[in-house]
């Protein structure tokens, strides 16, 4: 149902990939292209720049909500508006997310590739035999990382851990799980920048990541594996 019918549209949520424009799908692309304004962060917008023909509002951390007021306004006066989020935008874009629905009403959400699906394929793991925790939002993170050190513990499935960029990056993620009990002899994969210039992986164990000294991409994302998967891929 368009605006042409009479019905206001609503406002598309998507995912443009993990940071190679190669990752954005055919669906994603066509609704950029269609939208009278994109909204993202000027990061994320750049993955899809070939495909933007409207206005574009450009989002801070510190613009957020006036940003979003003028998307919204827009919105109200019938033109075709697009959010476009990191990646998939079930994994991790929960806060803009709340966000764009306080301004804008209910949303249509199209989903994208994550890096996290990245990682898997990086790694040889199957989704069903892993448990994913995000860091990324700025509440609960106490609750979160007790999450962690428990399911570490069980040892019952893979764990792909997106660390809080700047605040708390691998090193102390490693650090906090050997303070919960997990062996410090445990291996851990950290990928980086995935998909993007200057993408690489680190296999260590947790004491030797615990104690590593050079700065690692906020574009980080831990995987714990299974020991029946580093047996299967070699990666221990």
């Amino acid at each position: 149902m368009t605006k042409e019918q009479g019905i206001q549209e609503k406002v598309k949520l998507v995912g443009v990939g993990p940071g190679d424009p190669d990752y954005v799908t055919m669906r994603v692309a066509q609704e950029v292209a269609a939208a009278d304004v994109v909204v993202g962060f000027a990061t994320v917008l750049a993955v899809v720049d070939h495909y933007i023909k409207g206005q574009r509002i450009v989002l801070t951390y510190r613009n957020q909500e006036e940003q979003l007021a003028e998307a919204a306004r827009a919105h109200a006066e019938g033109k075709r508006c697009v959010v476009c989020c990191y990646g998939d935008l079930n994994f991790s874009a929960q806060e803009l997310i709340a966000r764009v629905e306080r301004h804008c009403g209910a949303t249509e959400r199209i989903p994208g590739i994550s890096s996290v699906q990245v990682a898997c394929a990086r790694s040889a793991l199957a989704m069903e035999e892993t448990l994913f925790f995000t860091l990324h939002a700025r509440d609960g993170i106490h609750a979160a990382k007790q999450e962690i050190i428990d399911a570490t513990t069980a040892g019952k499935c893979n764990l792909i851990i997106l660390p809080l960029p700047w605040s708390f990056m691998p090193p102390q993620m490693a650090q906090m799980l050997i303070e919960g009990g997990i062996a410090g002899k445990r291996t851990v994969t950290v990928h980086q920048r995935l998909t993007l210039a200057g993408e690489s992986s680190l296999h260590t164990t947790l004491q030797q990541l615990a104690t590593w000294k050079d700065a690692f991409s906020d574009l980080s994302i831990m995987v714990l594996p299974h020991p029946d998967v580093e047996r299967r891929t070699g990666e221990a």
